[in-house]
């Protein structure tokens, strides 16, 4: 068979390989909150264990530039809320994963954003964001390895929505658009600096996974026009400067992201991520149109793993399978976002097992 990582360039390349291939992310506190008591022991590399065919290292976000605003604001047993670097205040669960509560931000006008942010965010040494040494030790040992090995990172749409908030971005796109073209293209430099010094100073990776949630169970935050005036171009110039260096762009959206698939194609994305099911999005049906153009990675409804109905399971898999290799599409096996820890171990095994048993193109 071949080997991991050529298994994956093909795919990302658009092009049939022997097999499917396969990934996962797992949510935090999977251990903490139930797999340890299911027998998985503490510390344990779940790439090795399920034998995945990806491996991701490093991690872009703008950092915030008022370290003076951080601040723990409240803690209990079950919950922490803080206050960060960009004024923004979030209540994180102690011992289970999943989206923070947004309660607060500060960067919710052009004047206070031009006031009290945006000078310090330029001048910010994006050097000071990555530990230099341990990179070059991580990437040597990740890239003498099997696996397929990406670095990773947020791009402008994620940081408006964690920097600026959902309602006041959403309502800074249509009234005060220029704030928000200003606020995306001083973001997107910030990337671009961190990535060029990254590249320079640790390596070439195989790939790219870039991190940008486009989307919420119904529909898209905004319209595919919308999309193209205020976030497109920033995708263009990231995206663009990624791939001139010749390795393939994964970007994972949440949610219905539908109908922004020409523009991601048009700004460079190779492979689209994850798929949510419970959004109504169906990764054979979209094969169907845009296989050539891309490959696809996630799209099995974690419900039916939660559910622990073998038979469920199996056909959510089967199905999939079947579909992709039906139409010669280049899919990355995975669930629809990440396992949680109301899916059982034996329940995941189980996947593994069927997907062993169906995995050759």
């Amino acid at each position: 068979m071949m080997p991991k990582r050529e298994v994956i360039r093909t795919l990302l390349d658009k092009k049939i390989p022997d097999r499917f291939g396969l990934h996962e992310h797992f949510w935090p506190h999977i251990m903490d909150n139930a797999w340890i008591e299911q027998g998985v022991k503490e510390g344990t590399d779940f790439v090795k264990r399920f034998n995945l065919d990806l491996r991701s290292m490093l991690w872009c976000a703008a950092p915030g530039p008022r370290p003076d605003l951080e601040a723990t604001l409240e803690e209990t047993a079950d919950t922490k809320v803080t206050r960060n670097a960009w004024g923004a205040t979030f209540k994180n669960w102690n011992h289970k994963g999943g989206t923070p509560e947004h309660l607060g931000f500060a960067v919710t006008s052009p004047e206070v954003w031009r006031r009290d942010f945006r000078e310090a965010a330029k001048a910010a040494d994006m050097r000071r964001t990555v530990d230099l040494a341990e990179a070059k030790k991580q990437y040597a040992a990740l890239m003498a390895g099997e696996e397929f090995v990406t670095f990773s990172g947020l791009s402008v749409f994620e940081e408006m929505r964690k920097i600026i908030g959902d309602v006041a971005m959403l309502e800074a796109m249509v009234d005060e658009s220029e704030f928000i073209r200003d606020f995306c293209e001083v973001i997107t430099g910030k990337h671009i600096e961190f990535w060029e010094y990254v590249l320079r100073e640790v390596g070439k990776p195989d790939g790219f996974h870039i991190y940008e949630d486009l989307g919420y169970t119904q529909a898209p935050f905004t319209s595919p026009a919308m999309h193209r005036e205020l976030v497109h171009p920033h995708h263009v110039r990231l995206f663009g400067f990624l791939k001139e260096h010749k390795v393939p762009l994964i970007v994972h959206t949440c949610g219905d992201f539908r109908p922004h698939i020409p523009a991601l194609v048009e700004a460079g994305v190779d492979c689209i991520q994850a798929m949510e099911a419970k959004t109504g999005m169906n990764v054979v049906t979209l094969a169907e149109t845009w296989k050539d153009k891309l490959c696809f990675m996630g799209n099995l409804d974690v419900r039916a793993l939660e559910s622990g109905d073998r038979a469920r399971i199996r056909d959510e898999a089967v199905s999939k399978l079947d579909g992709m290799r039906r139409l010669r599409a280049p899919w990355i096996f995975m669930s629809d976002h990440s396992i949680p820890p109301t899916v059982a171990v034996k329940d995941y095994e189980y996947l593994l097992e069927v997907y062993k048993e169906n995995n050759r193109y």
